[in-house]
């Protein structure tokens, strides 16, 4: 196969990595202005190809991609998508989809017009940890489902310590960044969990003095069919780094702590177990996995996991209430 990744920032540079240990690509072709980095053993399998002097389109015209990687700045993944859906190319798209449902949904015609399979790589579905916490939802340990919390919150400053955080594009309104879009993560997850909402209220609000005009605080509640209700909390400015959910059910409850790497199921008579498997909160390994079942998707012409219309729905939860 050969693959064309666009963008070289820290999550392109992780998929060409990935890429370059599978047998199954030939040639993996980064579409940058960036070039650093590189392994030597790779260079036989890694050409860069300068994103100042070639369009995308004048690319495609001289080499046939298997599928591409758009891992370029948010607010430029649907513009590179449009257009190389219109080529016929196979897309997996970073996280979030777009900084707009309504962009996003221009896309979705071009993909059905030209067959082309679309994945949005929220690689926390492929997490050991959310895999286990959904076989003990599906399997009604935890019994009927009450309420549960997400949270996630890190100081933006110490999240790139790097690079300037007041130069990144989650600083920027504009260029897709804000707690909600950059931490979308969480509630792609709460979709896999517990499908779909049918009312929301979300708030954003830019609380701190952090040098940037995207927000930092988001608040989001949803309702489900059930009753059930699922808050989620986003932030970029807390200094003790939080990830994690709590799940609240007729039978007792689960906590899963994303940073200390635990999973704590209490049953209501009292009974405790506590799971401390360090493979279940194996980040890296969820990256393979995205990108192997991606691939998969397209060998065995299958829908993947993660579609496009699931990538417009979580905008969807973050933009505006719905009650």
């Amino acid at each position: 196969m050969n693959v064309l990744v666009v963008g070289y920032g820290s999550i392109g540079k992780r998929h060409v990595l990935n890429l370059t240990k599978l047998d199954s690509i030939d040639k993996i072709f980064i579409y940058t202005k960036i070039k650093n980095d590189l392994d030597k053993s790779y260079e036989k399998k890694i050409s860069f190809i300068d994103a100042s002097n070639v369009t995308l389109i004048d690319i495609c015209k001289h080499t046939k991609f298997d599928f591409a990687i758009i891992a370029n700045e948010t607010y430029k993944h649907v513009e590179t998508a449009n257009t190389l859906a219109e080529l016929g190319i196979h897309l997996f798209i970073e996280k979030p989809i777009s900084h707009s449902a309504t962009k996003a949904i221009s896309l979705k015609k071009i993909a059905e017009k030209n067959n082309i399979k679309i994945f949005i790589a929220y690689n926390l579905r492929f997490l050991g940890a959310i895999q286990y916490i959904k076989n003990q939802i599906n399997s009604g340990a935890i019994g009927s489902l009450y309420f549960a919390e997400i949270e996630v919150g890190q100081y933006l400053p110490a999240w790139r310590p790097l690079s300037d955080y007041r130069e990144s594009y989650s600083a920027s309104k504009d260029k897709g960044g804000g707690a909600a879009l950059d931490l979308s993560h969480e509630i792609d997850y709460m979709l896999y969990l517990f499908g779909d909402p049918v009312s929301w209220k979300i708030m954003k609000s830019k609380v701190s003095d952090l040098e940037i005009d995207s927000e930092d605080l988001f608040k989001g509640t949803y309702q489900f069919s059930s009753g059930f209700l699922c808050s989620a909390h986003m932030d970029y400015i807390r200094h003790d780094k939080k990830r994690g959910i709590n799940i609240f059910g007729s039978k007792g409850t689960l906590e899963c702590d994303f940073i200390n790497k635990y999973i704590k199921t209490q049953s209501n008579n009292g009974e405790v177990s506590l799971i401390e498997d360090a493979h279940l909160f194996d980040v890296d390994e969820s990256y393979k996995s995205e990108l192997n079942h991606f691939i998969g998707c397209m060998e065995k012409d299958k829908t993947p996991q993660i579609t496009l219309d699931d990538g417009i729905e979580v905008l969807k939860l973050i933009e505006s209430d719905h009650v």
